[in-house]
């Protein structure tokens, strides 16, 4: 996982120190060769987040496999190419065959979660993240080693045996997967062509804006349009909008990313060109003043990377960002080298902190059934900021890379890493979400009823968030499935009222399958087809929020001897956290599936999954709760 992981961040930032050597091999300019670094990001914006969709489909093995050998085909490509063209052509290749790794390996984190019945994976992902994240800055010097050993074509022939690595570890390590009759046809491939042409139009105006090319984002959002009057309708989009849209903390950690990468690779590419052409360094000794800025993220995501605390982490880099940005102020071709260090040690705080910390929110944050998809759009974002960066660069060091420019983009710098000082301290989803208070299901013991929330008609075609409401139905299958071929309670609870709504409290605001004109649409209350017809099945149906008040669902339980229910549905903040209050206080060892539950809110969902459920009982995934349930019958 680590290996694949790496291949992108190294070859993004090992780039950094060859600019200058490629251009006079080429005899090219600045803006020619940017292309080598823009070919790279615009590949890879592109290109993450739609094989990590193809990674939540069909599983990790055939896509790393795939981009790896990729890499080694973009190795040999860039050691032999003959003009900067070839030369650009390698770095778009080795773009989407470096988009695997890190999807693949989030996918493989959260699956292994869920096997082990391990909810926690702050170790392995602190790991992942110092691997990932900090390599990026030893890219420079590893690069700029190479220059010196043997020209700027080694750092394109060095993929080459990283790709046979990769391929060796991959076919002996990585799972098979099973792919079901079918499944190739979920694959939303109209929704893929637009995200990639909005990207890419975006991403060039970026490159090199101005008026001319005024078109660029008018197409960009034309794309953008369409991408989402399509999403919105197809039943399995590329892109889950309804999800993504009411998923406000993850969105928030998207924007942090932006901010994030901004500042990181301005950071990398300016000033570190300034100190090559404004100081007069040698390619071999920038890469050593900037040694320090790996080493510091490195020993910052070790030291906190157990800690579940997201925004302290965040709070510390960007503070240490702004120290590092302005310092650059200061910066002239007269400064002491320690200077130049001191800027690196800064810097390489938030290279450790704020990546780990945006990688552990989205772990938490995105819905497991699209973690791959959603890991690759957080490497999108952060070359969405590196995009940013690029044309910063540009902009300010139109002239080459002086002392001037260096200054102009360090007030710029400031002002990004001030919003996002201000959007962290303003973010309430960074200060409830304390995934430790959650107490973990140990047990499932013999006397346990399945109880699902309004899992019918009229609710399940309502947006939900952090999970869709396919995937909590599904779940919620999963786990009907199981109890019944053990015996045990299933409970479905459905909301309903007379025709006339005689039986409906007075005064209450509609909710559910009400129509404009008060009148439900006929079969708005029944149970979804999915779960429905099974005689077994106990069906409770009530008209209030929770299933006990005003029904027989605690007579029938103990008709049963149930001591114990396990609880899912919707909408987590209503149905399903009423019914765990009252189930509380109806003296039942709760449990609670937290994978198969969902909101309209995803604030609301977080906050009762983490800040009211641990008080009522233990949380568990579907996937956990089978075992547990599987490890008590047998």
């Amino acid at each position: 996982m680590i290996l694949g992981s790496i291949l992108n961040p190294v070859n993004s930032s090992m780039i950094a120190v060859a600019l200058i050597p490629i251009g006079v091999s080429f005899g090219a300019s600045p803006a020619a060769t940017a292309w080598l670094v823009s070919g790279l990001y615009v590949a890879t914006a592109v290109g993450q987040p739609v094989v990590g969709r193809l990674v939540d489909i069909f599983g990790p093995r055939r896509l790393y496999l795939a981009g790896a050998a990729l890499v080694g085909i973009a190795g040999l490509l860039g050691a032999f190419a003959p003009s900067l063209a070839v030369l650009v052509v390698a770095r778009v290749v080795l773009g989407f065959g470096t988009c695997a790794g890190y999807p693949a390996a989030m996918y493989l984190i959260r699956r292994e979660s869920e096997r082990t019945g391990r909810d926690t994976q702050s170790g392995i992902l602190t790991v992942l993240s110092i691997s990932t994240q900090t390599i990026a800055v030893i890219g420079p010097t590893l690069g700029g080693l190479l220059i010196g050993a043997g020209g700027w074509h080694l750092i394109f022939s060095i993929n080459i045996p990283l790709s046979l690595a990769c391929l060796a570890l991959g076919a002996l390590r990585l799972p098979r997967s099973t792919v079901r009759k079918g499944q190739a046809k979920a694959i939303d491939f109209a929704g893929i062509a637009l995200f990639a042409a909005m990207l890419v139009t975006l991403l060039l105006f970026l490159m090199s804006p101005g008026a001319g090319r005024w078109y660029l984002p008018v197409l960009a959002v034309a794309a953008g349009a369409g991408l989402a009057v399509r999403e919105l309708r197809v039943r399995d989009p590329f892109i889950d909008l309804r999800v993504l849209g009411g998923n406000g903390p993850l969105l928030a950690t998207y924007g942090r990313t932006v901010l994030t990468y901004t500042v990181a690779y301005s950071v990398l590419y300016g000033f570190t060109q300034w100190l090559e052409e404004g100081r007069g360094l040698s390619a071999s000794v920038t890469g050593l003043v900037l040694l320090p800025l790996s080493l510091t993220g490195i020993v910052a995501a070790a030291v906190t990377g157990r800690r579940a605390e997201i925004r302290g982490k965040l709070l510390v880099g960007t503070i240490a960002m702004l120290g590092g940005c302005a310092l650059l102020l200061v910066a002239n071709p007269g400064s002491a080298i320690w200077l130049f260090v001191v800027i690196a040690v800064l810097q390489g705080v938030p290279q450790g902190l704020n990546s780990l910390a945006n990688q552990n929110a989205l772990y938490q944050q995105a819905d497991p059934a699209r973690i791959g998809a959603s890991a690759g759009l957080l490497r999108t974002f952060g070359y969405l900021g590196a995009m940013i960066a690029s044309a910063a660069n540009g902009a300010f060091f139109r002239a080459g890379a002086r002392t001037g420019g260096l200054h102009h983009l360090a007030w710029f710098l400031l002002v990004v890493a001030g919003v996002l000082l201000v959007a962290t301290i303003a973010d309430p989803s960074l200060r409830f979400r304390r995934k430790d208070e959650q107490v973990a299901a140990t047990t499932i013991d013999d006397n346990t009823a399945l109880v699902l929330i309004d899992l019918q008609n009229g609710v399940m075609g309502a947006p939900a968030t952090p999970h869709s409401a396919s995937d909590v139905l599904a779940r919620s299958v999963e786990l009907a499935d199981t109890f019944r071929a053990h015996g045990a309670p299933v409970v479905l609870v459905r909301v309903s009222r007379a025709p006339d709504g005689a039986d409906w409290v007075p005064g209450r605001t509609a909710v559910g399958g009400r129509t404009g004109n008060g009148t439900p649409p006929e079969g708005w209350d029944q149970i979804v087809d999915d779960l429905a017809g099974h005689p077994e099945d106990l069906i409770v149906t009530k008209r209030n929020w929770g299933a006990f008040y005003g029904t027989d669902l605690d007579l029938q339980l103990r008709r049963r001897g149930v001591t114990q229910i396990v609880l899912g549905g919707v909408a987590t903040s209503i149905g399903v956290e009423s019914t765990a209050r009252a189930a509380y206080e109806h003296g039942y060892h709760v449990t609670l599936a937290t994978d198969a539950m969902s909101d309209v809110d995803a604030d609301a969902h977080h906050n009762s999954v983490e800040r009211i459920f641990p008080r009522l009982g233990e949380t568990a995934t579907t996937a956990e709760i089978i075992e547990l349930f599987r490890k008590s019958r047998n």
